[in-house]
């Protein structure tokens, strides 16, 4: 179980690795995207 600690306002540390960890699963995200569509376009899908 998560403990409630993370929801405690005023804790910077745990906003910036919350914010952090968005950003590392946005740009995996997007790198998965351009890579799809390479993968696409090399085998002539598009």
């Amino acid at each position: 179980m998560v403990s409630d600690a993370a929801d405690e306002p005023g804790s910077p540390l745990v906003d910036r690795w919350t914010a952090l960890d968005r950003g590392w699963q946005a740009l995996a995200l997007g790198l998965g995207v351009v890579a799809v569509h390479a993968a696409a376009q090399a085998a002539g899908v598009f």
